[in-house]
């Protein structure tokens, strides 16, 4: 189905009268013009669509009704209101509030205002042919008009059988993918007694979309020779051509593109292209014709690191074969999948020099528009910053790229990827993740102690990615100032759903150690289920985990506080103690009071001893001394007792190991817990 995008053209009627105070000046007669009616399938009995476009010379208003009447023969009792489509000469559709149907009139109730001397196309579907062969007249006219304006068409001959193989000749100056070409379409004979007639419509179907500029101007194409009166381009692979006056009568059809025109080959290259043209109702198809693969590049592509595997800038300049504006659809299609990184930020495209929009990563291609207001070019040069995090090739070798424009392929030259660029290979199987608190539903900071990179970080650009597990709580913006990396303040920090990507103030070479500290501050919550979740970390330079830990989070009553901080955090509440906790030889000492405040245990001191019992297990220590008597028997402590702020101080572990306690300890932070 071919569908009208002209615009009408007005009509100018001048009145010449003389002076006299009797004259009367007639008025102007106005009438509905029919241009085209098409039928999808032109063979007799068979149901099929029908294409009419007409031109109104009245304004319509909602509630006026369009008719069309088809002739004895036709069954139009199947037409429902979803199978009629009208629109305007801008291809916008035209609401309609109602269709019936009364014998073999469909009537068309309006649901908007359409201005006079629009076109409009009007599609019908469910019509069934008549099952006599012969020339029918359809006529059409609005509520506006007391009679209708008839067209004929012929139905006879299948649309099957209309056309046959081979119909006419291709003649292209490439057979090269993805170049600009001239082009032409016969010369053949068209079928018996059917000639050409000026004012209507050539529709010629191209075998592929992308083949098409946005438009194509008159003065390129040519009907037997003639300029062609009008060209537009349809909102499929169609171009549609109203004959001029110089081919009227002929019997035969050649039409010629110029190479200005902007028709390119198809991107792909294949052997079974082929063209159809359609004239009067009647369908030609042309021989099968051969497009090759590309044969020479178009643009050059330059790289800030050539090295295999490296983060490089990637940037290059096309010269197009039609200008483009804004909005332009613009995908890049990059050598491997790898090279892309899932999410990609506007900020790192430039069309221009203009920040891209739209922007979307699948697998090796990224897609993007111009932006709004960029100005008219035939010109590109786009850009991928470094911190599109676009990697080179792990292989060295030769690659290209292809840049899919507003439909049209341009393929690179060929660029060396070139050396080694292998991350150094480090043993982090001693790195720790840690939580500042490891109790349920409780703000946490996150610890993370990387052994060493693989490969080196450059400050501002690159980053640590850490990946906390589904049931953390992860705000929608963390501050720089809550995230240090080797106690330094990071330099910004992104939250992609449950990923925090940080990226250093400093430089970071490789095989060097790296402290990560994510402050409470920064509003991280622990899940509200206890349970063991499993921590990750990447970075931006090396491909692949770089390290995974286990999280334990435990019950809200769980107690955690840190080495040298004298107080503790239990259900959310942060009680002081009388010292500090501390480490002796590799033991930690907590104050004795921390077992009653903080383990509910039942606890008794003065300044040089203790005594601690918990159910039936009854425990006394002595400053100074590194023996205890647990339940009446003498235990050889790890350490002696050891008097702090005039309360003595217990070892930590020796208690809770004796109550069922057990310890998280990471990074110098304790949760005790049951």
């Amino acid at each position: 189905m071919h569908k009208s995008t002209k615009k009408g053209i007005s009509v100018l009627l001048a009145t010449t009268v003389l002076a006299s105070p009797f004259v009367v000046v007639p008025k102007a007669a106005y009438a509905l013009t029919v241009d085209d009616i098409s039928a999808d399938d032109t063979s007799a009995d068979e149901e099929t669509e029908y294409t009419i476009e007409f031109e109104i010379d009245k304004d319509l208003k909602a509630g006026d009704e369009i008719f069309v009447k088809f002739p004895s023969g036709y069954a139009v009792k199947k037409v429902k209101k979803s199978d009629v489509e009208l629109e305007d000469d801008d291809g916008d559709e035209i609401d309609i509030d109602s269709v019936s149907v009364s014998s073999n009139v469909v009537t068309i109730e309006l649901d908007e205002k359409i201005s006079k001397g629009t076109e409009l196309t009007l599609t019908i579907d469910k019509v069934v042919n008549p099952e006599d062969k012969g020339s029918y007249s359809i006529g059409v006219k609005t509520s506006k008009e007391t009679t209708y304006k008839n067209e004929k068409i012929t139905i006879g001959k299948s649309s099957s059988s209309s056309s046959s193989k081979n119909d006419f000749s291709v003649s292209q100056s490439s057979k090269v993918a993805g170049e600009d070409i001239s082009l032409t379409l016969g010369k053949f004979n068209l079928s018996s007694s059917t000639k050409l007639k000026t004012g209507k419509y050539i529709y010629v179907d191209f075998p592929t979309k992308d083949m098409l500029p946005k438009s194509i101007s008159k003065s390129d194409v040519k009907v037997n020779g003639y300029k062609a009166d009008y060209v537009t381009i349809l909102s499929d692979n169609s171009v549609r051509i109203e004959i001029p006056s110089g081919a009227n009568g002929d019997s035969s059809l050649k039409i010629e593109f110029d190479k200005s025109a902007g028709i390119t080959n198809p991107s792909t290259a294949d052997d079974d292209y082929v063209y159809k043209i359609e004239y009067d109702s009647k369908k030609y198809t042309s021989k099968e014709v051969e497009i090759t693969g590309f044969t020479k590049a178009s643009f050059d592509v330059e790289l800030s690191d050539r090295s295999a595997g490296a983060r490089s800038s990637y940037t290059f300049d096309i010269d197009l074969s039609s200008k483009v504006t804004s909005n332009t659809d613009i995908t890049v299609e990059f050598p491997n999948a790898d090279m892309v990184p899932p999410v990609m930020s506007g900020y790192s495209i430039t069309v221009n020099g203009d920040q891209a929009t739209h922007v979307s990563a699948s697998g090796g291609k990224v897609s993007f528009r111009t932006p709004s207001g960029f100005k008219s070019t035939d010109e590109l040069t786009v850009k991928f910053a470094l911190d599109a995090y676009l990697t080179n090739p792990k292989t060295a070798g030769t690659y290209s790229l292809t840049a899919k424009v507003d439909g049209k392929t341009y393929r690179s030259k060929n660029f060396e990827i070139t050396g080694i660029s292998a991350p150094v290979a480090v043993d982090n199987t001693a790195a720790t993740i840690g939580l500042t608190r490891a109790t349920a539903s409780t703000p946490t900071g996150v610890q993370i102690a990387i052994k060493a990179l693989g490969a080196p970080i450059t400050r501002t650009q690159g980053f640590i990615e850490v990946v906390l597990p589904a049931g953390f709580r992860v705000p929608a913006y963390i501050p720089a100032t809550s995230v240090t990396v080797n106690g330094v303040a990071a330099n910004y920090v992104g939250v992609r759903g449950q990923n925090l990507i940080i990226v250093p103030s400093q430089d970071i070479p490789a095989n060097t150690a790296v402290q990560v500290n994510v402050l409470e501050a920064g509003g991280i919550v622990n899940p509200a289920a206890t349970g063991v979740y499993s921590i990750s970390v990447y970075t931006s330079e090396e491909k692949g985990l770089l390290f995974a830990r286990p999280a334990t989070i435990v019950a809200l009553n769980g107690v955690s506080f840190k080495a040298n901080v004298a107080s503790f955090t239990k259900s959310g509440k942060t009680t002081a103690m009388a010292a500090a906790p501390f480490i002796v030889n590799g033991n930690t000492l907590m104050p004795a009071s921390f077992f009653r405040d903080g383990l509910g245990m039942s606890v008794t001191w003065t300044a040089t001893t203790a005594k601690v019992v918990s159910g039936n297990t009854v425990m006394q220590f002595k400053v100074g001394s590194n023996v205890a008597t647990i339940n009446g028997q003498n235990v050889t402590l790890p350490v002696a007792v050891q008097a702090k702020n005039k309360i003595p101080a217990l070892p930590l572990r020796t208690i809770t190991d004796r109550t069922g306690y057990n310890i998280i300890f990471v990074n110098g932070n304790y949760t005790v817990y049951k």
